[in-house]
Formats: C-alpha cells, sequence, structure tokens
C-alpha cells in the first residue's frame, strides 16, 4: 500500500466542488451539529474531502502529521473504495481507536459518493490505549494543545442512527427543491459553519427536513430533546443557579434515540449511564463541585474524594474534619475487597488505621470509584449513622461520576505532556545556548517556571565529600540559599537523594516529625516537593520547589510533570557538570580528541545507564551507527591530514543536527554512533535522514572527488524493545542495518526489522 503521507487536511477547506448539490453542505452541518460526531464527504481516498463537519481533532492531527498522517490510509484513507464495493454501509476501528462508519451515497448527482461518519471513542480503554502510545513516545510529533481538544465519545447506536440519518438526508435532500433553496440561503445567512436555528417557517425547518433533526429547548442535564426523541447532549450541563458548567475540553456524550441508555461493548460502563458530571474544565473543579453536590443534595458534611496514583491513594479534595487533617487510607487500590464493594455498589468501613471494620458507626466508610474493573479512587464519608438508602445513593453517586473523573484525569495528563513538551523542547534550546557559568541558573529557572514556583534551589551531589553543594537558587533570601552544604541522607534533601524518592509535601505540618521552616525565611506557603535527581542509579542531585503561584499546594500532577522532565534535566546537569570537569581537569580518557566528541568507552557506559532507565520507565530509546562512505578512497587520495580534517566536519555536523540529550561519539577509524534517549523508531530514521542531509549538503574540500561527487553517510538504526533489550544487541542490530544500507547503494538510512536483526543482512 502506498505509504506515501497525504496533502495535510487542516481547518480551512477548499469550496465544495461542484459535485455537491448546493445547500448540502448546510444540511451536512446540521447533522454534525445535532449528533456532535464527525461527517465526510468523499469522492476518493481521503484526504481530501468535499465536505468536512465537526472533524475529530485527533483525526486533524494524524492526517496533518507528515509522521504519521499514513497510518490512517488502510482506515479512513480506503474507506471510500472498501464502502463502494460492498455497496452498503460498512463500520470499522482505526488504528487511533477511533470508530467510524463508511456509507455510499447519491446526493443528486450520478458519480458516486461515500460519507465518512462518527470518528468516535466507543470505550474509554480506546482512549486509554492512545494516551498509553502517547506516553511511550510513540506519538511524540502530535504533542499539541489542539490535538485532543475535541475528544468525543459514543455508543454504537449513536453511529448507527447518524448512519440513517445521513440515509434518510441524502435521499430527501434531491427530492425536495424547497430544501435545497432554503440551505442556500441558510448557508448565505449564517456565520461560522453553525446551522441557523429558527422558529417554524424560517430555515431552521428547511434543515429540519433535510437532516431530520429540530431544534428545541434543552432540559436541566443538557440534553437536546428533539421530535425523534433523545438524541444528543449538544448543550452543557447547568449548575443549581442555572449557569453553565464549562464541558471538559468538548468531551461528547452521546445518549441513544428514544432516551434509551446506550450498552457499550466490552469491558467499559456506558458514558450515557453517567448524570452530568457537577464538575469544571479541570479535574480539581470537577472534584470540588462533585463534594459541594454531596454536602447540598444528600446532607453529608465530611467527605474526602481520593484518587489513585500508581498504588496509593491521595486527597483530591476534602470537607468538614477531611478539611482539616488530611486522610490516609492504608487499602490499595488493587485490593479485592475494595472490587468486591465496587462490585455490589456497597461501601467499607475503614478506621483511620486502613484496617476494615465491620461497624459502619464507628469507622469512615469507603465508597469505590470503578471504571471497568479498576479502581480509579474512592469518596470517603466521615458522618456517622449513614442508613442503608443513603448508602445506596451514595454508591450509585461514585457509579455515575467515576468514568467522566477519568476521562479529565486522561486529558489533564496529556495537556500536562503538551506542557512539558513543550517546555523540553525550549529547555533544550535555552541550555544549548547558555554559558556554562549561567547552566545551572538557566536549569532551575525553566524549571520553576514550569511547576509556577517561586522560590527553588537547584544542588549537585559531590561523590567524593558525600554531600550536596547550592548550586543555583532563585526568589527570596537565594544568596543565603547558595551558601548551604547538606550530608548525603540529612535534611529533606539528603534524604531524597539517598531514598532515591521524590517528596511531595501538601502541608509539612501535618507530616509528623518534620516542622515548619523558622519564620525569618519567609516561605509564604508550606508545601514544597524535593526531588532526587539521578543517571542511571548514579546520583547528580536534587531539584527544590517551593511558594507555589496563588498560594496552592504541590500535588501528584506537579510530580508528573517532573518525572516527565527530571531525566533530561539529570543529563543536562550532567553534561554541564561533565563540561566544566573537562575544562578544569581535561578528563581526555572519555573523549576523542580529534572530533572532541565522546569516546566508545563512555557511549557503551550511557547507553547501558539508558537502556537500564529506558526499562524501568518504558521510555523509547534508538541508536545510530553511521559510516563515511567511501573514506579509505578519500583518505589514500589526499591524505591523512585531509582525511582527519574530514572526521573534524563530519563530527561538527553531527553536534549541529542533534538535541541536547543526544549523545554522539567516534566509534572507530571512520565509524561514529549516536544514542538517542526517549526517541522511537519513526523519530530516530527522521533525525538519521537529518544527519544523511547535512553532511551529503557539506561542502568538504575534496568532496566532488569522491565516486558520488559528495562526501556522504551511510546510518544504521535500532531501537530498544522486546527482542532488543540489551546493549550488545541494540548495537549489533545498529551495525548489521549499517552493511545494510552499504549493500543498497550507500547515502541512505535502513533499520532491520527486530526479527531480521540477527541474521538478515550479514551478506551486506
Amino acid at each position: 500500500m502506498d505509504n506515501t503521507a497525504p496533502a495535510p487536511e487542516g481547518a480551512a477547506q477548499k469550496a465544495p466542488s461542484a459535485e455537491v448539490p448546493a445547500g448540502w453542505d448546510e444540511a451536512q452541518k446540521g447533522l454534525a451539529a445535532a449528533s456532535g460526531l464527525s461527517i465526510l464527504l468523499v469522492e476518493g481516498r481521503q484526504p481530501p474531502s468535499l465536505v468536512i463537519a465537526n472533524n475529530n481533532s485527533i483525526c486533524a492531527a494524524f492526517q496533518s502529521s507528515p509522521a504519521h498522517a499514513h497510518r490512517c490510509q488502510p482506515d479512513c484513507g480506503e474507506a471510500y473504495f472498501r464502502a463502494a464495493e460492498a455497496g452498503e454501509t460498512i463500520h470499522y476501528r482505526c488504528h487511533a481507536g477511533l470508530h467510524c462508519f463508511a456509507m455510499p451515497v447519491s446526493i443528486g448527482t450520478e458519480k458516486k459518493l461515500v460519507v465518512i461518519g462518527g470518528r468516535c471513542f466507543l470505550r474509554v480503554s480506546d482512549y486509554r490505549a492512545l494516551v498509553e502510545r502517547v506516553r511511550a513516545g510513540d506519538l511524540t510529533e502530535l504533542l499539541s494543545s489542539d490535538s485532543f481538544h475535541n475528544v468525543v465519545f459514543a455508543a454504537r447506536q449513536d453511529l448507527d442512527e447518524l448512519a440513517a440519518r445521513v440515509a434518510e438526508s441524502a435521499s430527501s435532500f434531491v427530492k425536495s427543491p424547497r430544501v435545497k433553496e432554503e440551505a442556500v440561503r441558510a448557508g448565505a445567512q449564517s456565520e461560522g459553519g453553525q446551522p441557523p436555528v429558527g422558529g417554524r417557517g424560517t430555515t431552521a425547518d428547511a434543515q429540519a427536513e433535510a437532516t431530520g433533526v429540530r431544534p428545541s429547548a434543552e432540559n436541566g442535564h443538557g440534553i437536546n430533546v428533539s421530535e425523534k426523541g433523545v438524541t444528543a447532549k449538544v448543550g452543557k450541563p447547568v449548575t443549581e443557579d442555572g449557569g453553565e458548567i464549562p464541558t471538559p475540553g468538548k468531551v461528547f456524550v452521546p445518549e441513544a434515540a428514544g432516551g434509551e441508555k446506550a450498552e457499550y461493548a466490552g469491558e467499559e460502563a456506558a458514558f450515557a449511564q453517567s448524570r452530568a458530571l457537577p464538575g469544571g474544565g479541570s479535574l480539581e473543579e470537577a472534584c470540588r463541585k462533585a463534594l459541594r453536590t454531596l454536602v447540598k443534595d444528600y446532607g453529608v458534611k465530611s467527605l474526602a474524594l481520593m484518587l489513585r496514583a500508581d498504588d496509593t491513594f491521595y486527597s483530591a479534595c476534602a470537607t468538614g474534619v477531611f478539611e482539616k487533617k488530611p486522610p490516609r487510607v492504608a487499602l490499595k487500590p488493587k485490593e479485592i475487597k475494595l472490587l468486591l464493594a465496587a462490585t455490589h455498589e456497597e461501601s467499607i468501613a475503614v478506621p483511620a488505621a486502613g484496617r476494615a471494620s465491620s461497624k459502619h458507626e464507628e469507622a469512615i466508610e469507603l465508597f469505590p470509584l470503578t471504571v471497568g474493573e479498576e479502581i480509579k479512587g474512592a469518596l470517603l464519608v466521615g458522618d456517622k449513622g449513614l442508613g442503608e438508602e443513603k448508602r445506596g445513593a451514595l454508591a450509585s453517586f461514585c457509579r455515575d461520576i467515576s468514568m467522566p473523573l477519568e476521562l479529565l484525569r486522561l486529558r489533564e495528563e496529556l495537556e500536562r505532556r503538551v506542557r512539558a513538551a513543550t517546555h523540553l523542547r525550549a529547555f533544550t534550546e535555552v541550555v544549548n545556548s547558555a554559558l556554562p557559568e549561567d547552566a545551572y541558573t538557566t536549569i532551575l529557572r525553566h524549571s520553576a517556571e514550569l511547576l509556577h514556583a517561586e522560590r527553588g534551589s537547584l544542588l549537585l551531589f559531590d561523590e567524593g565529600a558525600q554531600e550536596l553543594s547550592v548550586k543555583a537558587a532563585v526568589g527570596p533570601r537565594a544568596d543565603v540559599s547558595r551558601e548551604t552544604r547538606v550530608r548525603l541522607g540529612e535534611g529533606v534533601a539528603g534524604a531524597v537523594l539517598s531514598e532515591g524518592r521524590p517528596a511531595v509535601v501538601r502541608d509539612v505540618s501535618s507530616v509528623p516529625g518534620w516542622q515548619p521552616a523558622p519564620a525569618e525565611r519567609s516561605y509564604k506557603t508550606k508545601s514544597f516537593i524535593s526531588y532526587p535527581l539521578v543517571i542511571g542509579g548514579r546520583k547528580v542531585g536534587v531539584l527544590n520547589v517551593t511558594d507555589k503561584a496563588g498560594g496552592g499546594p504541590y500535588d501528584e500532577v506537579d510530580l508528573g510533570l517532573l518525572d516527565m522532565i527530571a531525566p533530561q534535566m539529570a543529563l543536562a546537569l550532567d553534561r554541564v557538570e561533565w563540561r566544566r570537569k573537562a575544562t578544569q581537569f581535561q578528563l581526555l580518557s572519555i573523549t576523542d580528541p580529534l572530533t572532541g566528541l565522546v569516546n566508545r568507552r563512555y557511549l557503551e557506559e550511557r547507553l547501558s545507564e539508558e537502556l537500564d532507565r529506558s526499562k524501568r520507565h518504558r521510555f523509547a530509546m534508538s541508536f545510530l551507527m553511521v559510516d563515511i562512505d567511501d573514506f579509505k578512497n578519500y583518505n589514500d587520495t589526499h591524505g591523512h591530514q585531509a582525511g582527519d580534517l574530514a572526521l573534524e566536519m563530519t563530527a561538527q555536523c553531527l553536534k549541529t543536527a542533534l538535541r541536547s540529550a543526544d549523545v554522539a561519539a567516534r566509534y572507530g577509524g571512520e565509524e561514529f554512533s549516536v544514542l538517542l534517549p526517549q526517541t522511537g523508531p519513526a523519530e530516530a530514521r527522521i533525525i538519521a535522514e537529518r544527519i544523511r542531509r547535512r553532511i551529503e549538503r557539506t561542502h568538504f574540500p575534496h568532496g566532488k572527488a569522491q565516486p558520488t561527487g559528495a562526501v556522504t553517510v551511510s546510518i544504521g538504526t535500532s531501537s530498544f524493545g522486546p527482542e532488543l533489550d540489551t546493549p550488545a544487541e541494540i548495537i549489533y542490530a545498529a551495525d548489521r542495518a549499517l552493511y545494510l544500507a552499504k549493500s543498497r547503494g550507500k547515502n541512505c538510512v535502513e533499520a532491520l526489522e527486530p526479527k531480521t536483526t540477527k541474521g538478515e543482512g550479514e551478506e551486506a
């Protein structure tokens, strides 16, 4: 199949072609607006499209990405041909987990067209799988604020209903000249691509006749009621005072026709079974509004909404007695008693120590929050004497809010990754251009900005002295902070580095054995993060941040941001420190004196460290072997001095083509190697091509005398995976790929598939 990336299909589209009857685009937009789903009219491979309505932002991101557009070709790209061949509506699930239908239609034209509709998730597990691909680094290029702003969920019957309405509209559209005339006028009068809404006798009637959907008033839960019954949630949830609650980044949750609840296939409960979540645009605000609803409507006062973080729970928000003293839950999310309680929609009596109790009156009651068969959180109720009726109502409430909260959590995780990716790009650029004496302060300032910290410090570890010393500080009393030295294991910073675990403290006064800082230090808050920076188990330093802008506490969300940037920060610090030591002590034992690159021994040590980190954190990692083509001919013809200059120039090309976290080394002779941390196969190939082109376009003194008319390189790539999980295997695979590139004419990039890395390509 042709994997050539199609032309990007962005927001700005060409006017519909002559094949589309005038007015159909307005009718199509009306259907899309009423259903909340995507509708595209195509006359061949997609993209392009004749008419687009309410396109899914994930689809737009994939199809406009040169690196990923080819993934869509077997699905939406070929949907026209598969539907036309079938002669009927087909359903499919694309590589991103989105469900679609493709329907052959005739709209006043002899030429066959196809409508692609849906582009929605039917299961949260599909959405989580896409998030996991982002987390694993497979879709790094798609990380932007626009890619996930329009995440749509639906049920299978919603797709079937939309398909029926499209078929009805296509059929009735050509039978009613008045519809076409009114639709044309509607298009001239409306703005922003939104279908006009009016009373009887207006363009709304024409739209209803064409689409089968008539606009009508919303009920109190944001449900749009039409003549066909409950069709979709096209409005926003309404608060107790009648105001609109912002939807979570346009997560669209429709119900089935006729008011029936949607039944999702598989392990996930239906979104349509969830009441309108009493929450705002953020997870934190949604949690707070959920508790306010419980206090007002359920008559309970002391509540804590606990969310899952790996194998523990943390308090997202609390009321009553829990507000002053945040609760701690000793139960683990995977304990069978929690799963049983969730299955039977019951509570568990949990005393403060976390041991189960048989008497509800003597303990805090815990109501699990589940998605599928996973515990995602818990509601703690400290009120005494709950009756069975109220327990049932609380259990039902927890069931209803679990999935919307999980969606908000997933969306915020993506937003954090977008934010961290943007920060990393800026971080890399600034660190690369910073003077050595400014590097520590630059790293600290960018980290503090990411975490909205008004105060912070960066400490580096001296292995010989076994102590930490402050290299940079920002905020009040920064000069005093720079004089601080901390022994390993002592104080907060010394303890977190010794144990290798970060400390996230919401309120230092609530931690047993810890005391707030003296008043003269003028801290604004009692919350801080102390984060250890390590590389492959080797201690590098500690980052401390406090005094969060706005006065709020630091939490697991902030810790997640640091988890994403800390590896790059540690590498940058290690590089800065290495450069400082190299200048001070002339550590030539790890560098190649000719090219200035690190040598093979250092690279192999770094490869081993990076591989261990990739295994622990499930990071991607790639490796390149680079060899100058026909170098022996160059060296023999023009002399060793010319050969040495060619090696130096090649090394300089590598330096300028790589990112700050990448490690380039002279592997031996005319062969170089490159370690690419947190880089998947697709991105590694892009980087390798960038290196190849840069060297090919560089003017070498005797380049024109080479067989190809220029100095060129061949590059082999390999990537960490199940079949390549040792340094030797990764180097071997890249070396085999390099020989394959040589055998295929040189001046190219090749990568062997995992199954061929230990046999195929030997003859090259």
